[in-house]
């Protein structure tokens, strides 16, 4: 059969159709696709809810125990700490809530300043929230080897600094408050317990 001038065949139209269909599609797919990867990258350049999804189940009386290294679940001893040193913590069976995480450090009695809660202290040893106040990131202990009352807590995914003497008060940095305190203490065997929830909210706090 002879097409007339101009005309096309069924099938022609027909392939046209599917063309424009597929081309159509590719870009409602590559449009869905490119959203989704803006979404994605807004969720996390944008800061968190103030204290979103941070609740501590920390009670009194729960055992210190490694968070992080070789002796991780293994109960803390008193002993095992200089003065300058600190630890990454969870209270005993309750590691699976990162709320719980905790930075344990011993400092000198004497170094204490205000607003730190001296009540909340024992022998030296201090306890606050290990989760920044800026985005949520945990924070790092930045020892002073030469003066370990030099020493001070550091969040490196945007570089605030808090002083651990002083209620981790923010010397540095975008973290809009300190790390919460929490209370500890010396056990008559050594081994080291909570005595309080935080004094302060926990997580981001912006």
């Amino acid at each position: 059969m002879v097409n007339e001038p101009g005309k096309t065949t069924d099938n022609t139209d027909k392939q046209g159709i599917t063309r424009r269909r597929f081309i159509i599609g590719t870009m409602i797919v590559a449009i869905i696709g490119a959203f989704g990867s803006l979404l994605s990258l807004l969720k996390v350049l944008s800061p968190s809810k103030k204290g979103s999804g941070y609740v501590s189940t920390i009670e009194p009386g729960d055992l210190l125990v490694y968070a992080s290294g070789s002796n991780i679940g293994m109960e803390i001893k008193a002993s095992s700490f200089n003065v300058g040193d600190a630890e990454l913590v969870y209270p005993k069976g309750k590691s699976s809530n990162p709320a719980n995480l905790v930075q344990l450090i011993k400092l000198n009695e004497s170094d204490f300043k205000a607003p730190t809660d001296i009540q909340y202290t024992d022998k030296g040893f201090v306890a606050y929230s290990a989760i920044c106040t800026h985005l949520g990131c945990t924070v790092s202990w930045v020892k002073n080897t030469g003066s370990p009352d030099a020493s001070y807590t550091e969040c490196f995914c945007h570089n605030s600094t808090f002083n651990p003497a002083r209620g981790e008060l923010v010397e540095g940095g975008p973290a809009p408050i300190p790390l919460a305190q929490i209370g500890v203490k010396v056990n008559d065997d050594d081994t080291l317990a909570f005595t309080s929830d935080f004094k302060g909210p926990i997580g981001p706090q912006v």
